[in-house]
């Protein structure tokens, strides 16, 4: 058994699971193109292959990372060992919204419930938090998000996170009018930045704090923000507007 993906070109599929499926076994048996990869898959495949080799020239130490790929005229079907299935699940996902490609979780191991993306798709985000209902749930809009960040008025309800179809997240700790906010952004398929806001350029010397879940934790004031902060982030996250500096100065930290 593999874990499964395809990538494929976005323009020849019509958008729904069930379309998908159709358009793939009408075209399973086309001809494997071995020599030259259609121009729409080239990037993806040279930024893929550097970490998910081909199983016919993989070196050895690396073995646990081949992939088998059957590249197609609009499509590319990549079958991996379940070892790296989770890795592979997700490098390759957001590696073909960088590349504008459709993406299939064929075998369902991960997006049993979306399992399909096509460039532009706005999907619902998970929304993460100790006292809300079942503990984690989706969300298709700011208003529901919104709902959420009005609760944190109490200690118990002071920790809050938001993660995206393709790992990006957004979380805010804090209660009644203190918050700190970080944010985790993919640069690409497999690098990301750890972030802070800071409502200033500098940070400020002077140390404020604010409590997450029964501990206090310190930060230059100026990354203390206050709630009405907190929703204009948010919405901005929810929205996928882009999270410019200006309005708060994102600082990249350690974790």
């Amino acid at each position: 058994m593999s874990y499964d993906l395809m990538v494929f070109h976005p323009l020849k599929v019509s958008h729904g699971l069930g379309e998908v499926r159709t358009w793939f076994h009408a075209h399973m048996e086309d001809d494997v193109l071995l020599d030259k990869p259609p121009d729409i898959f080239r990037t993806f495949l040279q930024s893929v292959e550097k970490i998910f080799p081909p199983l016919n020239r993989c070196p050895e130490e690396r073995l646990d990372y081949a992939c088998e790929y059957g590249i197609h005229e609009d499509f590319i079907y990549m079958c991996f060992g379940y070892s790296v299935a989770k890795e592979a699940h997700e490098i390759v996902k957001r590696q073909a919204r960088i590349d504008n490609l459709g993406f299939w979780d064929v075998s369902q191991s991960f997006d049993k419930t979306f399992p399909v993306t096509f460039p532009g798709d706005l999907w619902p985000m998970l929304a993460e938090a100790e006292w809300i209902k079942y503990g984690r749930h989706f969300v298709y809009d700011y208003e529901s998000v919104r709902k959420i960040i009005v609760q944190m008025k109490t200690e118990g309800r002071s920790s809050f996170c938001l993660t995206d179809r393709y790992g990006n997240y957004m979380q805010a700790g804090g209660y009644q009018d203190a918050f700190i906010v970080e944010l985790r952004r993919y640069v690409d398929a497999v690098t990301y930045e750890q972030l802070r806001a800071d409502l200033e350029e500098e940070s400020s010397e002077e140390e404020a704090s604010a409590s997450i879940n029964g501990w206090e934790l310190k930060a230059p004031r100026s990354q203390i923000l206050p709630k009405a902060k907190v929703f204009r982030l948010f919405q901005d996250f929810t929205e996928e507007m882009k999270l410019e500096e200006g309005e708060v100065f994102w600082k990249r930290i350690e974790v």
